[in-house]
């Protein structure tokens, strides 16, 4: 009997562990930060686009650095701009169109109407990736355009 009390012990023992690392806060999404090839491109792309509005921009040109911070909601993004960054087409040289490099892959939004957004998107010029599909797995429709860097973005619709 002691044996099997040890065992069930053992076997519960994690569980309880598991438990006191789940009453600790989760982080909460605050924003995203991306190198831009030029940020005034960029800058105007994500605020005539996506709706984000500027709310101020560092210009350190001796230093070879330009940010700008942008807000949507309660979606932050940080734009930089730096002199000697290095693009992944830089990179890739002799490397296949589909190469992937480590890091960030793409980056997501909750839209009310997907087809409504396609449809502005598509009148604003934005390059596409494909086009409308369905998550099997969460039932979401989405699609994926690129912003003036290549960057993924992609766009969900929210179900109602």
């Amino acid at each position: 009997m002691k044996q099997v009390s040890y065992i069930l012990l053992f076997a519960f023992l994690p569980i309880g562990l598991f438990a006191q690392e789940s009453d600790s806060p989760q982080p909460e999404p605050y924003f995203t930060a991306l190198i831009v090839g030029n940020i005034d491109t960029s800058l105007a792309w994500y605020t005539k686009n996506l709706g984000y509005e500027l709310l101020n921009q560092v210009d350190l040109k001796e230093r070879g650095l330009r940010m700008a911070n942008l807000r949507s909601g309660e979606g932050w993004i940080e734009l930089i701009e730096i002199k000697d960054a290095v693009s992944p087409q830089e990179l890739q040289n002799d490397a296949s169109k589909k190469t992937r490099f480590i890091g960030i892959f793409k980056f997501g939004f909750l839209v009310n109407d997907l087809d409504q957004w396609v449809k502005r998107l598509t009148d604003s010029g934005v390059e596409f990736s494909g086009n409308i599909v369905e998550d099997s797995n969460n039932g979401m429709r989405m699609i994926i355009i690129r912003d003036p860097d290549g960057n993924r973005v992609q766009l969900f619709e929210k179900k109602s």
